[in-house]
């Protein structure tokens, strides 16, 4: 038995909710998972350990609050990469729950002895695992004491029928700045306050099994996140009380500003003192925009400085404000309308000048409150930030404006964000969603050459729903592996009508997105498909965008080659629209390059400049030099198809030559 093998088998049957994962090209693979990890996490659809394993392969974030997926995402995706430690609070529905609690995981990568590395993460839900966990030990191993007098997590265990002080860890101890030495017998108020005071087990009693809850039981008049869980104690009815570190639970170590779950905790009285005095409680939601070519181009200790930079701005500027870094480059603050737009120029003028220049943009999103904000602040308060997150993202591509408000275009953006995560999987498990065909053709000659298979979602209430209405939002809460791997299913069920219609041995285009090589094994899940219905691998081009290549270029390199060796062609698609070198295409074993959009708009808009079209002919030629085949898309008249046969490509897609239809409506030139 080797050293890995060990280590799961140590773990397998332990309580503690505990995973081991490893990182093998470019995946994150679950290698084991303890039994106190699946009785935490199974959702009623998943019987066994299996199965909860393959949702982690495939959809990890499903039962998690969408707001807070893609920040873990992005943390786990770091932690896998870069090492040092795992650290995230998160909000998800946990086994028989159907509210939200908030889960805490931690975790470090460890090297066994042949060199591989592995990571082990301990995951915690602060509304009820530790309190298991804790009962049990408690009462069964009076050694686990010692132990949790050294934790980090403050523990106390206070009698409910006098309030007598059974146990007390030197963290607990050091959080309530007690008057009073611990001594046997004590009463939690008297080693607190030095006298008995009756209103301390009557918050106790209030708090008990409410979950996490701010309160002041200590004499620093600071608010602490205390959990009280009723439970028997050698025989005894007592108030299990804990605790985690403010520091680790509320503050943001590079920054020194409060985290997200702090700002949360503290907004509903924020928003109650704002309407108290009049004023309009207004949400702020900040992205760093580019912050990872900023880290790319200068380093990431110049991109911490930014961010402490940024930090520093809010304090100054939003003093008496509630602000914090929600994740990487993402920060909000809830403020007021009084003086908004100067503290807002003021704000993205910092960053300009501590940026070198206009490298970097501050972009924010604002959500001005109305009267419903006080029907349900808790739904409300993360709704706002929502909006002004949703505000934000309209502009990160509007280089002229910094911020905008969200409004009624955004608001039915939003809606339609709302509707297309509620019914994704309505609309798949009916069919909702259609493979639609574009066809391909060689230009110097009137010839179908392939296919692009592109989705469209033709909801029987919403209408057809064009890519751009759902493929983002499936992107930003990683469902775009879903889609991409149901389309791949309809492709290949639909080979017997395409042969039928004469189709049968034209290639087909697949688009694989960005984010699928992050949490599936993609070549593996296309090939095991294709083999599935017979498909012959040289019918099927696998189209891979330019910013995947040029996110990671060796990893996604040696996916190319394994595409290639089982027989698939692999073409770049987008080529222009990011920032790939002329090394990475050298060194990318693809077949064929796919040129941007914008190559021909520029053609079009610039008539008169013979730039554009020198520039597309050069591109062309270059492409042809180092062995690639070349497609460019949009096509949209004669003429344009011209300009591509005089440049020498050899292949084009467009309106002019054919619209995304259903396969049984082509009719092809």
């Amino acid at each position: 038995m080797d050293e890995l093998e060990m280590i799961c088998q140590l773990i397998e049957h332990v309580p503690h909710a505990i995973a081991i994962y490893q990182y093998v090209d470019g995946k994150v693979k679950t290698i084991c998972i303890s039994d106190g990890l699946y009785a935490m996490m199974h959702s009623p659809d998943e019987p066994d350990k299996a199965t909860l394993i393959q949702r982690y392969e495939t959809n990890m974030y499903r039962n998690t609050i969408p707001e807070d997926a893609a920040r873990v995402a992005a943390e786990a995706k770091r932690f896998a990469k870069e090492g040092g430690k795992y650290e995230v609070f998160y909000r998800e529905k946990v086994y028989q729950q159907d509210t939200y609690t908030i889960t805490h995981a931690v975790g470090y990568h460890y090297y066994l002895k042949d060199g591989r590395r592995i990571a082990c993460i301990f995951y915690t839900n602060l509304d009820r695992a530790m309190d298991q966990h804790v009962q049990t030990i408690l009462k069964n191993d009076a050694s686990f004491q010692n132990f949790l007098d050294y934790s980090d997590l403050a523990i106390a265990v206070v009698k409910k029928r006098d309030g007598e002080l059974l146990f007390c860890n030197r963290t607990m101890y050091n959080l309530l700045e007690p008057v009073n030495n611990f001594d046997t017998g004590m009463t939690l108020s008297e080693l607190i306050k030095g006298r008995e005071d009756p209103t301390i087990m009557q918050h106790l009693t209030n708090m008990a099994d409410r979950g996490n809850q701010l309160t002041r039981m200590d004499n620093t008049g600071e608010d602490v996140l205390i959990h009280v869980t009723t439970m028997k104690w050698e025989n005894e009815d007592v108030f299990l009380v804990e605790s985690a570190p403010k520091d680790r639970l509320f503050h943001d170590a590079l920054t020194g500003l409060p985290n997200m779950s702090w700002l949360l905790n503290h907004a509903n009285e924020r928003v109650q003192q704002l309407q108290a005095h009049g004023q309009i409680p207004t949400f702020i939601y900040m992205d760093l925009n580019d912050m990872k070519g900023y880290n790319n181009q200068f380093g990431f200790a110049e991109g911490d400085r930014i961010l402490k930079v940024l930090a520093q701005a809010l304090q100054e500027i939003f003093h008496d404000e509630l602000l914090c870094r929600s994740s990487e480059d993402h920060f909000m603050v809830l403020s007021s309308t009084q003086g908004l737009n100067e503290k807002l120029d003021a704000l993205c003028a910092s960053i300009r000048k501590a940026s070198r220049g206009n490298f970097l943009e501050l972009k924010l999103g604002i959500y001005v409150a109305d009267s419903q904000i006080n029907q349900n602040l808790d739904n409300s308060v993360s709704e706002a930030f929502d909006r002004a997150r949703l505000a934000c993202g309209t502009i990160k591509e509007n280089a002229r404006r910094s911020w905008n408000y969200f409004d009624g275009k955004v608001s039915e953006d939003y809606k339609n964000r709302l509707y297309v995560l509620d019914h994704f999987q309505e609309a798949m498990d009916k069919g909702w969603i259609e493979v639609y065909y574009q066809p391909i053709y060689q230009v110097n000659h009137p010839k179908l050459t392939g296919f692009e298979c592109l989705a469209r979602w033709n909801d029987p209430k919403r209408g057809l729903l064009t890519p751009s209405m759902f493929v983002p939002v499936l992107e930003q809460y990683h469902l775009v592996g879903l889609l991409d791997h149901y389309i791949l299913e309809k492709i290949c069920q639909e080979t017997p009508l395409r042969k039928k219609r004469g189709f049968g041995d034209i290639p087909i285009s697949y688009n694989v997105s960005r984010d699928d090589f992050n949490y599936t094994d993609v070549f593996d899940e296309v090939y095991k498909t294709t083999t599935k219905y017979g498909i012959d691998h040289h019918l099927i081009n696998i189209e891979i965008t330019e910013s995947a290549f040029s996110d990671d270029p060796e990893f996604i390199g040696q996916q190319v080659k394994r595409f290639r060796n089982a027989g698939f062609h692999v073409w770049m698609d987008d080529f222009g629209s990011e920032y790939s070198s002329l090394g990475t295409l050298q060194i990318m074993d693809v077949n064929l390059v796919k040129l941007d959009i914008r190559f021909l708009c520029a053609c079009k808009q610039n008539q008169e400049d013979p730039r554009a079209v020198n520039l597309l002919t050069s591109t062309i030629q270059l492409l042809k030099a180092l062995g690639l085949h070349t497609l460019c898309e949009g096509v949209e008249s004669k003429n344009q198809l011209e300009i591509l046969k005089a440049a020498g490509c050899e292949k084009a897609q467009g309106f002019y030559l054919g619209k995304p239809q259903r396969l049984e409506d082509i009719q092809t030139k």
